[in-house]
């Protein structure tokens, strides 16, 4: 896979609303009164994806797409995701879906610094 098409995937996966699905998925359970027993693991396997895939693009459009997500989600929200005052306490569906978009982001990061030195040494090792 050359690197345009890793940039592509990248851009791809990082457009899919995490926070919002995130929530999406917990309420619906919580609704249910089921557990959202793989949600968790989830999230870490999307997360180290998204973050090796963007081991390589920039800094700035990492933080750029993350944003546009976090704002994709909101909008679902919004749309999708009933207020609860119960389960969205003490701030409420909006901050919450915001401050879920954090986590994803320095998550994405993290694995982005740990595999970005990883690629590039390989690289230079086949070059």
């Amino acid at each position: 896979m050359n690197k345009r098409h890793i940039k592509t995937l990248w851009f791809i996966t990082s457009l899919i609303p995490a926070p919002f699905l995130f929530h999406f998925y917990e309420y619906g359970q919580y609704i249910k009164r089921e557990d959202a027993s793989y949600l968790l693991l989830a999230c870490i396997v999307f997360i180290i994806i998204t973050g090796i895939l963007s081991s390589t693009v920039k800094i700035r459009y990492v933080f750029l797409i993350n944003i546009i997500t976090a704002a994709i989600s909101l909008v679902l929200a919004m749309n999708f995701i009933t207020e609860d005052g119960g389960w969205f306490k003490p701030f409420g569906r909006d901050v919450v879906i915001l401050l879920t978009a954090i986590p994803f982001f320095i998550g994405q990061v993290l694995v982005r610094m740990i595999t970005k030195p990883i690629i590039i040494r390989e690289k230079k090792r086949h070059a």
